[in-house]
């Protein structure tokens, strides 16, 4: 009996080490489930703090980072951060980067980012993934409210996309994630099962404008399965109406008509679920209608006797936009966008009408005259040359 505190003690230690242990297995074996890949051109003002936030779940050494011919030092940045560096001498875009990684993930899931994603708290949804349950995941991407180097992102731009994205979020992603088929994994950022992202690679066209809805709708057209998780990421969005007007019409907008015909495979796809179809049919709508509603406004607004029309118009979107506007709320917080953002939010939107009109012959003269729409998916499109 003298000697049994002494055994107590082991016996205490015993205990302390094998929940150390569990905790080191369960650390351990969370790392080593993900590799994050990100794809980078002159990003060596953000990628830093991208990659310190992303540290803490996926050590730098499972952070793989495409340097796709900067001139910046990106490279050498990542590189000091312990990250693995790869290099393409001469530019290839972001969906050759991710086509030239994948090949060197030796993880089960990897997580797709932006250099300019920030996870913030997010935490990266392995479980949904895990025994087949589903196949991608898509995250909850809001613009942040500043630039990464100043308070410029907390303009009037800024809040009017940041209602924009929690729309598309709050409502289009959670209308979809009930069947688990989100049509669109934004490219700031997503979570794949690894094996699907190299057996499917071949079918990406590898051009930029689009790449992320492009590498989705080929999911979707797989049979995979994609489920939207409400774990808030941060991007930097255009904080000035030049570089706004950049993004649509050179990359939404074309990438959006560059979908077309699998937009259409996908809407007849055997085994599409209605949700599915509706989105789909909803897309080729707006392609085919936007011209014709473009059209009409202008004639309304020139025409003295119809001008009256388009008050009513105005009045008959806004009634539309009351709903979202009560729904979406500032993340973080159950404050709604500032009333400024709801009263012009229909303006806003006749603005994408014609920007995505005008981008029709942006993509026709990227994909039949400039070439740089033009499908590539030859090898040397994939070596780092």
């Amino acid at each position: 009996m003298a000697n049994l505190p002494n055994h107590l003690v082991f016996v205490v230690l015993f205990c302390a080490l094998v929940d150390f242990v569990k905790l080191l297995v369960e650390l351990l074996g969370r790392a080593s489930q993900v590799t994050a890949i990100i794809p980078c051109r002159n990003g060596a003002d953000l990628l830093a703090g991208t990659i310190t936030e992303l540290a803490p779940q996926v050590p730098p050494q499972r952070i793989i980072v495409v340097d796709d011919g900067s001139t910046d030092g990106t490279g050498d940045i990542a590189r000091g951060l312990g990250c693995q560096v790869f290099r393409f001498e001469r530019s290839k875009g972001k969906a050759s980067a991710v086509n030239f990684a994948v090949h060197r993930v030796h993880t089960p899931y990897t997580l797709l980012l932006d250099d300019d994603t920030r996870m913030g708290n997010a935490r990266i949804p392995t479980a949904l993934l895990s025994g087949g349950a589903c196949d991608a995941v898509a995250f909850h991407v809001l613009p942040d409210r500043r630039s990464r180097n100043g308070a410029q992102g907390n303009n009037f731009l800024g809040h009017l996309q940041r209602y924009e994205y929690g729309k598309s979020m709050e409502i289009g992603k959670r209308f979809h994630d009930v069947a688990q088929s989100v049509s669109c994994i934004s490219g700031a950022a997503g979570l794949f099962v690894t094996a699907d992202l190299n057996d499917l690679h071949h079918q990406h066209t590898t051009v930029f404008p689009g790449e992320d809805l492009q590498r989705t709708i080929i999911h979707l057209l797989n049979h995979k399965r994609i489920v939207w998780a409400n774990e808030p990421v941060w991007t930097v969005a255009p904080h000035n109406w030049r570089q706004w007007f950049r993004q649509r019409m050179l990359g939404w907008y074309p990438g959006f008509y560059h979908q077309f015909v699998n937009m259409l495979r996908l809407m007849f796809a055997s085994g599409t679920g209605w949700r599915l179809r509706y989105e789909m049919a909803y897309n080729l709508y707006t392609m085919i209608s936007d011209p014709l509603k473009t059209w009409s406004m202008g004639v309304i607004l020139l025409t003295p006797g119809l001008r009256w029309w388009a008050l009513v118009v105005y009045l008959l979107y806004l009634a539309f936009e009351l709903y979202s506007w009560w729904v979406v709320r500032v993340p973080g917080s159950r404050r709604h966008a500032p009333l400024a953002v709801l009263f012009l939010y229909p303006l806003y939107g006749a603005l994408n009408t014609v920007l995505r009109t005008l981008a029709l012959p942006v993509w026709l003269y990227m994909r039949f005259v400039s070439g740089q729409m033009r499908p590539r998916r030859s090898m040397a499109d994939r070596v780092p040359a």
